[in-house]
């Protein structure tokens, strides 16, 4: 029989064998560390193992879990967790964020003791090591904002002693694991990644696009956020903001936030994919979500949502598309001969949609079709409103050169995730798009977070209006008032970061998931099952098992799951 050790040896070889057809580029064993991390060369090999989980989570399915199960997006996917049908027995996909995140952190944890301890250059290998010190505090990020409190180590697993001890460890509280990694990345790792070495920069100028310098600083300030230590998480943030300079079009264009633009200016940490027909890197599954659906007319064509997109693959296969709540944006008619957009519409995060009614008139329904207006996306506005730039790319409303509008914004006005996710080229479900995880607007947002839980309205206007700026929309000019500030600050992060794997997150660190999303889900707020304990995920029932008692799921038992 296996050990525990030698059962983790060989998941990691087979992980390492599914996304590279040469062994030599990753770490073979985690067990012979003494002998393994001799030089720089292997230390950077071990290195390149720790990146492997974050790439096996970041999937369709995490998607899923994070946009979803949200106020601006809903899918119509029978997957268990479009529809949070979670609990402690099936925690669907908590079991493998719950795995590879673990998986994670224990490579992260031995690249940090045995990198520390190489004998070459000092400056080179605590570089490294602090590298690995980002990764480890992802990790922990994941697995928090997942599943709340977790068990929390930093050490080596060298025996099956130090594997059982840490089964039996008891869940840490989030923000207790938040502020230990915070004072860890301050002291031991930010320090080391500098000028003279060449790794104080963006990724972009980095070789490789490694997790360094900009990551570490977002990681610590997303920590203190969580436990809203304001100036603590203002203090990276201006530290990225001397990094990344002004934010506007110029520096930072909007079009590149699109996901097939990889490792841009704007990126802090990208999951890096490759996808070949000679020669398999590694690729994900996203695009197949967030693409409208298509099928196959009677000439073999493949359309989609009804109609033909040539910058999209006629190889490539789709799943069911996330789709837009009411919330994030909807054009809708009134009924009968009224041509004019109900109160929903007009209420919608990204209103208005640069739709219009058309003069066919559909009488099976009783209301007027909709279609694209491109002349309006030229001139920016309609109907005398500006149009949010960022709506094209967010919202898939259909063929930005012809105007052609797919059946499901022609018959209800509503977008499906649009041209930021989609992949041209793809290959049946093979993404080859880099995920953008963490960008410098991501950062701007959360300084004028910050900057409005410390009353001061001037800088929460200055930094809220940069984003709003690059998008083409009016500043705010008034002191709202604390409240309406974060209410502005809610939606602006919704309109800027809709489908990049956080929104959940953000409503949970907030408290309003719940409300919010029952309240504009198209489809959880009407799946009876779902709980405000689902705000988190599980642990799973089997690792409970494991821990002898000390891992327990509280909020779900107590709401009957």
């Amino acid at each position: 029989m296996k050990t525990h050790i030698e059962y983790i040896v060989s998941v990691l070889v087979s992980l390492v064998m599914l996304v590279s057809c040469d062994l030599k580029e990753h770490p073979t064993s985690f067990v012979n560390s003494e002998t393994f991390y001799e030089n720089e060369t292997q230390c950077r090999t071990s290195l390149q193992g720790c990146y492997l989980p974050a790439a096996i989570i970041y999937c369709a399915d995490f998607m899923l879990v994070t946009e979803a199960c949200s106020d601006i997006w809903y899918s119509n996917s029978s997957t268990k967790d479009a529809v949070l049908e979670v609990t402690p027995a099936k925690p669907q996909f908590g079991a493998t964020l719950w795995r590879q995140g673990y998986l994670g952190v224990m490579r992260c944890n031995e690249a940090v003791e045995c990198i520390s301890k190489a004998t070459f250059k000092e400056s080179s290998r605590m570089a490294l090591q602090a590298e690995a010190r980002v990764l480890r505090a992802f990790y922990y990020y994941l697995l928090t904002n997942m599943f709340d409190g977790v068990p929390y180590y930093t050490e080596s697993v060298a025996t099956d002693d130090d594997l059982m001890r840490i089964r039996n460890l008891d869940r840490t509280p989030a923000n207790d694991i938040r502020r230990l990694l915070y004072d860890d990345l301050k002291t031991n790792a930010i320090p080391y990644f500098t000028e003279e070495n060449g790794l104080k920069k963006r990724p972009s100028e980095i070789k490789g696009n490694t997790a360094g310098y900009a990551m570490g600083l977002m990681l610590m300030a997303k920590f203190a956020m969580w436990y809203e230590d304001w100036e603590a998480a203002l203090e990276p943030l201006k530290l990225l903001e001397e990094l990344y300079g002004e934010f506007n079009e110029a520096n930072y264009p909007l079009e590149q936030i699109q996901w097939r633009y990889k490792n841009v200016p704007e990126s802090i940490f990208e999951i890096q994919h490759e996808w070949s027909l000679t020669g398999v890197r590694y690729n994900s599954n996203v695009s197949s979500l967030m693409t409208p659906t298509a099928t196959t007319d009677e000439n073999g064509v493949l359309v989609f949502d009804g109609i033909y997109m040539p910058e999209l693959s006629q190889e490539m296969t789709t799943w069911s598309s996330l789709v837009a709540n009411n919330h994030l944006g909807m054009f809708r008619p009134t009924q009968g001969t009224a041509k004019g957009e109900t109160e929903v519409s007009a209420q919608s995060l990204l209103a208005p949609l640069p739709l219009t009614w058309s003069d066919e008139w559909y009488e099976a329904e009783g209301r007027w079709y909709t279609r694209l207006d491109l002349d309006a996306i030229a001139a920016g506005e309609i109907r005398g409103q500006k149009i949010d730039r960022r709506t094209v790319y967010t919202l898939g409303l259909g063929n930005l050169k012809t105007g052609d509008t797919f059946n499901y914004a022609r018959n209800w006005g509503v977008g499906w995730a649009g041209p930021k996710f989609w992949c041209p080229g793809q290959i049946l479900s093979y993404d080859s798009n880099n995920y953008k995880v963490f960008r410098y607007a991501d950062a701007i947002l959360m300084m004028a977070e910050c900057y409005c839980k410390s009353s001061n309205p001037d800088n929460c206007m200055k930094y809220l209006n940069m984003t709003r700026a690059r998008a083409g929309i009016d500043p705010i000019t008034n002191d709202l008032g604390d409240e309406a500030f974060m209410l502005a600050i809610r939606d602006e992060r919704a309109r800027e970061l809709a489908g990049e794997f956080t929104r959940k997150f953000d409503l949970t660190r907030w408290g309003v998931w719940y409300e919010q999303t029952m309240l504009h889900n198209n489809r959880l707020s009407k799946v009876a099952a779902v709980k405000p304990c689902h705000q988190y995920y599980p642990i799973p029932e089997t690792q409970c098992s494991l821990s002898n008692g000390h891992l327990t799921n509280d909020a779900y038992y107590n709401s009957g799951l």
